[in-house]
């Protein structure tokens, strides 16, 4: 911990006085407040230009100084003249940056002579220059010069080949007066500013870091840019370690350039859009992608590579799963990529510092086209933050951030102390801990930009955060390690206002929630209204009013929610999907978890209500008029072929006939029929799941979301309700043309049977299904039955309505008193069947209570037939004090399921004539919506918890079978107890 704190110290002086340096070109002035440069290619340099990649582009080596010329790789300058020439040297002013190559023997050039220049001269400055000696030197010399009158060259430095001012010599380094490094002899008063650098390093890490002196003294005193770079690379190395350096530097230039100022101005650019770019949302057009442009040098400053961004760079992970990382190096604009996260090993951090050596320092450009007519090619320095910085760069004031411009992924330190550029062996496992002290590598990176109006783009930023690891005793190979790469996005809105999903369920949000509060106080007061005991003029605050209305507004509330919440996932997937300049980005509604909330919400409004009302209405009364009357003279068997006109006995109430040898197996028969009805459905829930999987899976447009959860709901919500749709018309459609229509073939059975079915839903609201047979009679032979249709088919008999032009359903709000009559008479005919309960359920049966067993079935015939003869004197019109009048309901009154004008009192009541078979309502068949709500409801909560369509599809299936099963099996108990069917006779 002590050499890292000394090496942070050393590098802290370092980076301070490489901000003192002020170069002399105009163009250095401003830099720290100019991030863009055209990009000029290296390929279009002249002769005598090199490429500055401080600027990228071609600068003429004049600009540097006097007879330079550009190197092999076009990156530098040096001296035109042979470097192997004795006679050459080289002058560096230290003030103006500026440097001169000239020969010794040119005397307005050459320093002022000395005894040694003297006597070499003649041996050396020749005319012809390959008559001289051919030098094998070991050293260059540095020597501060003594400059003539003619120039002033006080704060110069002087580099030769021979030791012009001693022996001339080129193989000898006097260390008394002298430092070596690199193949220089560098005079000690020229290092005496640096000299202090050492001080901060122990004597067993002075060879590995004693270097640094030299390399400040190449960077700041002769303007070495591969120096220079190295000391930017041992400033990144140490994460910019520095103290209170960065307040005085933002009022210095640097070069080559790390840092930026802080303050209002860098924040300004953060915020602001780049003005000379804009994006396009078409995936085929070039500017649909971010391209990105790197430099990265080696730790000794060296230049390693400069090119379009690698992403592979960016990232640690092993295997790579996303296709992006390997199809492509750029970023569609505004598209979401999911977040690369991986598990690392020590062991596999350490493998690759040792393939890297410390050798990648890189800084990052963006990489655009310019939008005006030139089209030039431009690069923005992308700004790095680096949380371990600061503590100002944890916190979201960007004024405050103190940004850089280039990093590292991974740095290690060895054992020894010293930062190696080169590749380590190869070694066994067992020693690989040996190697290293510590290790440092990106835990976190994250590209980000921002989005504004008109497609446009704030400079993207790069945020970093290190992980630091010492190694100890307790440390292994297999230490797991997290590593993430996130690229990211975020519209920026001018104003306050949110999408427009958002905005228009503020508006329309209050407005269905004061509709559905209207809604459920005229459904309430409808229902109330159906209720006999509820008063005309009965009061709101009424507990069984205001619960009644409670009970729906919950379900419009419900079903408000859903609305709302698929309002806002459609208008805004289709705002994103429709866009041509970006209004809404991944993901589209920032705030989903409220949205989720309002769904979970509704769920619960809805299963409470669905609950309630399907308890209730599997509580309903229902008695099953039977026609049916004994016929003179018939027992067991019969045949009334040839005579076929025989009337009901049921014309005349008055006299009571036995009806104890009239068969029971009609009633039965159309009793298991109604609980096949209550279980039916208009759709099938089975299918409604596998399709739905199905055809997600098949479209795979779940995977076209980009991760979005509101793109996966409305696409899953597109798909649902188009199943469900084409289910809802189609099956009615197709499968009565096969099977037949249940809900018709029930009518018909009531016919054939010769049963009525009277059914309230509210004592004084139900549906009455008129099965009085036109031919009297229904206990026949086939011949006899089949006979009966025909003359039906050739209209030889009467209709099965109540009247000659009427079907047979009805919906019925019959007299007030009807219901205490009715209860009146079916009292003991249910304490009758309360007492025969104990028969089925007591397997042991003593004589002594058969009698009293009998007696009690004598007295429930007698009760069921007392109901029956009244109800059939009821239809017949044969009670004065009860009536009822036949009609059909106005356009209004159908089209909002309530009743206007009913004429309802204590003694009249009204059958409406009803052509859409509304007794439906009494099984699930008829509350499809509320089903298809629920179902839908729990279908999303479902997916929005797991994120799974198959587990959403088998609990909607679950849930409806469940659903299926309870309120069947409440059916079938109220049945057999209303009808007096035991329950062991039903299906």
């Amino acid at each position: 911990m002590s050499f890292h704190i000394a090496f942070v110290s050393i590098v802290t002086v370092l980076v301070f006085n490489l901000n003192c340096l002020v170069v002399c070109h105009d163009r250095d002035k401003q830099y720290n407040r100019t991030t863009i440069f055209t990009f000029q290619d290296v390929k279009y340099c002249a002769k005598n230009e090199f490429y500055d990649l401080n600027y990228f582009r071609c600068v003429p080596c004049k600009m540097l100084g006097e007879n330079l010329q550009p190197s092999v790789d076009k990156f530098s300058c040096s001296c035109s003249m042979s470097n192997l020439s004795p006679t050459v040297a080289t002058i560096h002013d230290t003030v103006k940056a500026y440097r001169t190559c000239g020969n010794i023997c040119n005397n307005t050039q050459r320093t002022k002579p000395t005894k040694n220049i003297t006597l070499l001269s003649p041996q050396y400055c020749q005319t012809d220059q390959e008559m001289l000696p051919k030098l094998n030197c070991r050293y260059k010399y540095i020597n501060r010069t003594r400059t003539s009158a003619a120039v002033d060259f006080s704060k110069s430095i002087e580099i030769t080949n021979l030791n012009w001012q001693y022996d001339g010599l080129c193989d000898k380094c006097d260390l008394e007066y002298n430092f070596q490094y690199q193949g220089y002899c560098i005079a000690n008063g020229l290092l005496r500013p640096y000299l202090n650098y050492n001080s901060f390093w122990q004597a067993s890490s002075t060879q590995h870091f004693g270097n640094l002196k030299f390399v400040a003294f190449f960077c700041m005193a002769l303007n070495n840019q591969t120096a220079c770079n190295q000391l930017a690379n041992l400033s990144s190395d140490v994460v910019y370690r520095y103290g209170s350096a960065d307040e005085q530097m933002a009022h210095l230039q640097i070069k080559p350039f790390l840092y930026y100022r802080k303050g209002k101005e860098i924040a300004k650019e953060l915020r602001e859009p780049i003005r000379d770019i804009r994006f396009s949302l078409d995936a085929k057009s070039e500017d649909n992608r971010l391209n990105f442009f790197t430099v990265s040098y080696a730790l000794d400053g060296t230049l390693q590579r400069w090119g379009p961004l690698r992403f592979q760079d960016l990232l640690l992970c092993p295997f790579y799963k996303n296709s992006w990382i390997l199809s492509e190096n750029s970023i569609r604009f505004a598209q979401k990529y999911d977040k690369i996260e991986c598990d690392l090993t020590l062991e596999h951090i350490l493998d690759m510092a040792r393939m890297f050596g410390n050798q990648r320092f890189m800084s990052i450009f963006l990489n655009y086209s310019n939008i005006d007519e030139s089209h030039r090619m431009m690069l923005h320095t992308i700004p790095i933050l680096i949380e371990d910085i600061t503590l100002e760069n944890k916190r979201p004031q960007k004024e405050d951030w103190q940004l850089v411009k280039r990093f590292q992924m991974i740095e290690t330190h060895r054992s020894h102390g010293s930062i190696t550029s080169k590749i380590s062996a190869i070694y066994e496992d067992a020693h690989k801990l040996l190697l290293y002290r510590s290790l440092r590598y990106v835990e976190k990176l994250e590209l980000h930009y921002d989005i504004h109006d008109d497609n446009r783009i704030s400079i993207p930023i790069l945020k970093l955060r290190y992980r630091h690891i010492e190694f100890t005793n307790n440390t292994t190979l297999d230490m797991p390690l997290k590593f993430q790469f996130i690229i990211s996005n975020r519209r920026i809105e001018k104003g306050a206002g949110g999408s427009n999903g958002e905005l228009a369920n503020e508006i329309i949000l209050p407005i269905l929630l004061l509709l559905a509060v209207v809604a459920a106080l005229i459904r309430a007061r409808n229902i109330r209204k159906r209720q006999y005991l509820a008063p005309n003029n009965e009061d709101f605050c009424h507990f069984a009013y205001f619960t009644e209305f409670l009970l729906h507004l919950i379900s419009y509330m419900a079903l408000v929610f859903l609305l709302c919440y698929l309002l806002c996932v459609i208008i805004n997937s289709l705002t994103y999907l429709n866009q041509t300049t970006v209004e809404l980005t991944v993901p589209i509604v920032k705030d989903q978890r409220s949205l989720e909330v309002i769904v979970y919400a509704a769920l619960v409004l809805k299963l409470i209500f669905v609950a309630i009302y399907f308890w209730r209405l599997s509580h309903f009364n229902i008695f099953f008029i039977d026609w049916e009357r004994p016929r003179c003279g018939d027992t067991n068997h019969f045949n009334l072929k040839n005579n076929l006109e025989t009337s009901s006995v049921c014309s005349s109430v008055r006299t009571y006939i036995s009806e104890t040898n009239v068969s029971a197996w009609r009633s039965i028969f159309l009793a298991n029929e109604w609980l096949h009805l209550s279980g039916k459905q208009k759709t099938s829930t089975l299918v409604q799941g596998i399709a739905t999987y199905t055809i997600v899976k098949i479209s795979n447009l779940i995977n076209h979301s980009q991760d979005d959860i509101t793109l996966e709901i409305f696409y899953i919500t597109l798909i649902y309700s188009g199943v469900y749709i084409l289910q809802y018309f189609l099956k009615p459609m197709i499968l009565p043309h096969i099977f037949g229509n249940s809900l018709q073939k029930f009518t018909e059975h009531c016919s054939l049977a010769n049963i009525s079915v009277f059914v309230l839903k509210e004592p004084s609201y139900g549906y009455y299904i008129h099965g009085r047979s036109p031919h009297g009679f229904a206990d026949s032979d086939m011949t006899t039955m089949i006979m009966q249709l025909q003359r039906e088919t050739q209209s030889l008999c009467g209709r099965r309505g109540l009247l000659s032009d009427t079907d047979q359903c009805y919906i019925i709000m019959p007299p007030k008193n009807l219901n205490n009559y009715f209860d009146k008479l079916l009292l003991p005919y249910q304490r009758s069947f309360t007492a025969n309960t104990g028969v089925g359920g007591n397997s042991t049966n003593y004589p002594k209570e058969l009698n009293t067993i009998e007696g009690s079935l004598e007295k429930t015939s007698i009760a069921f037939s007392s109901v029956n003869r009244f109800f059939c004197a009821f239809i017949d019109h044969g009670i004065k004090d009860m009536d009822y009048i036949i009609k059909e309901k106005t356009f209004v009154e159908s089209l909002f399921n309530c009743e206007l004008d009913n004429y309802l009192t204590d003694q009249k009541g009204t059958f409406y004539i009803d052509k859409n078979l509304s007794f439906s309502q009494m099984f699930l068949y008829g509350n499809e919506l509320q089903i298809f709500v629920v179902q839908f409801l729990l279908f999303l909560a479902v997916y929005l918890m797991f994120h799974s369509v198959l587990a959403a599809a088998i609990v909607i299936y679950s849930f409806n079978k469940i659903l299926q099963m309870i309120f069947v099996s409440f059916v079938k108990e109220n049945v057999s107890v209303k009808t007096l069917i035991d329950k062991r006779f039903l299906m």
